[in-house]
């Protein structure tokens, strides 16, 4: 038996009596099992032990013996979510494959359950935080992983996500690490500059080392996106990569460092990367590329049949000869029958109505996290909250971009993003403090200092346990 599989097992039962006590724990614990799919990295019994069951059923109950559950937030974002959820239920319901309409349904429902239960238990520092590192790290970690084992191997092989897991394949663990990015630089922030004070002395002496740690996961995260191979994450990397630039401090170091490499020491792109770039250019005489156009126009067309409900949930099941029906042209390939883009994979499966209240939802999460942005500091000193929401709303852009070439209207960590964002913008709404009291101190950039977490008395307030 393998010790992988032994202390999976130990940590995941060991977390059953933790959450029962402590419900937000649980919400951790399910976004840990369902974006970082630990089984994957076991070889024996625990690659089929039921882990999201055990951790999910475990906090379902605790949330109804919880005491200091809160109501769920209806904001916009959850409103409309309640709409997507109501509509592709409807859309199942005219479904042209009934059966795998139903099934696909109740998997989004299962990930759509953490999105509504998270907010109800995650709220104030001491949780949010906790959180934002856990969502950070579950993807952060293939990321350093990744990034170690391209630069050994000299970019020659593609990085892949854990087997039997939403991250399998290069596509998907290349977008879930477009969409961390931001977040992982926004935690070396964090940390370097040390925005919160956890309480621990001897935790604060390791601020700037774990700062340095995070920031180190950054550039290898950047290494490991690249090498994935993966068309759409490099399109993904692209859009977020001026947003990054623009955050980042030493800007003309990086520069320099770049022509230094490029220039003297040598560096360049790996072959094999650089000729999967150029078929993104000369698209017409790559069978995947022309497969996404086919696959578009074959999603366009069962929209235009039935504009209101599409053709629901796995309507690819109905087969090639019938899907093919719908093409502009066949090609030489068969069974390509994934519609290459989540705008098209909306529109195909439930028409432009879900696809509208699809898009509805990503504009409210846009400008809901730009608000914050924007006030957070000025309201509430909390410099982590701004840093965050910058963070996740650069991570959508990356998601929204890429997901115009990757069919991923499902994609669990989009969902975990628009938990954060309605738990944000809650941060924001709670945590607003006086304009004086938000500037009692500065950071190292001359910007207003975080507000101390609530359960941290300020130094110098002259409180019991404050540092005179």
């Amino acid at each position: 038996m393998a010790l992988r599989d032994l202390a999976l097992f130990t940590i995941v039962m060991g977390l059953v009596p933790v959450i029962l006590m402590r419900p937000w724990v649980g919400i951790l614990g399910w976004y840990w099992v369902g974006l970082m799919s630990p089984h994957g990295l076991t070889w024996g019994f625990m690659r089929t032990f039921p882990l999201a069951m055990v951790i999910g059923g475990t906090t379902l109950v605790a949330v109804f013996l919880a005491k200091d559950r809160r109501p769920l937030p209806m904001t916009r974002e959850m409103l409309l979510l309640c709409l997507f959820l109501a509509w592709v239920t409807v859309t199942s319901v005219f479904a042209v494959s009934p059966d795998g309409a139903w099934e696909q349904w109740i998997k989004l429902v299962k990930i759509l359950a953490i999105t509504f239960v998270a907010p109800m238990l995650i709220f104030g520092e001491r949780r949010v935080v906790p959180l934002l590192l856990v969502i950070t790290g579950s993807i952060a970690f293939y990321g350093f992983k990744g990034g170690i084992f391209a630069i050994l191997t000299g970019g020659q092989h593609q990085v892949l996500g854990p087997p039997r897991s939403f991250l399998e394949g290069n596509t998907y663990i290349g977008m879930a690490m477009v969409m961390i990015l931001p977040m992982i630089l926004a935690t070396a922030r964090m940390f370097h500059h040390r925005w919160l004070d956890w309480g621990i002395p001897r935790l604060q002496r390791w601020m700037r080392p774990l700062g340095w740690g995070a920031y180190a996961t950054f550039w290898l995260t950047a290494i490991a996106i690249l090498a994935t191979y993966s068309r759409g994450a490099f399109l993904g990397i692209l859009a977020v990569a001026p947003f990054l630039f623009l955050r980042m401090r030493r800007k003309g170091m990086l520069v320099a460092l770049a022509f230094v490499l490029v220039s003297v020491v040598g560096v360049t792109v790996p072959d094999k990367l650089m000729e999967r770039w150029e078929s993104i250019r000369h698209y017409q005489e790559d069978t995947s590329a022309m497969q996404r156009i086919q696959s578009w126009g074959v999603n366009w067309n069962m929209a235009l049949e039935r504009p209101l409900t599409g053709m629901g949930f796995n309507h690819e099941g109905m087969g090639y000869n019938w899907w093919i029906q719908y093409a502009e042209f066949e090609g030489t390939w068969r069974f390509a029958l994934s519609p290459h883009s989540t705008y098209f994979q909306l529109m195909g499966q439930h028409g432009f109505t879900g696809l509208g209240i699809y898009l509805l939802l990503m504009g409210a999460m846009l400008a809901t996290l730009h608000r914050i942005q924007m006030t957070a500091r000025r309201r509430t000193g909390q410099a982590w909250l701004e840093e965050y929401a910058w963070a996740v709303k650069v991570g959508l852009i990356g998601f929204l971009v890429a997901g115009a070439f990757l069919d991923m209207a499902y994609f669990e960590l989009v969902y975990a993003l628009v938990a954060l964002t309605v738990i944000l913008r809650r941060e924001l709404d709670e945590g607003t403090v006086p304009a004086t009291q938000a500037a009692v101190a500065a950071d190292e950039e001359g910007a207003p200092g975080p507000r101390f977490p609530d359960f941290v008395v300020a130094p110098g307030s002259g409180r019991p346990g404050g540092r005179q």
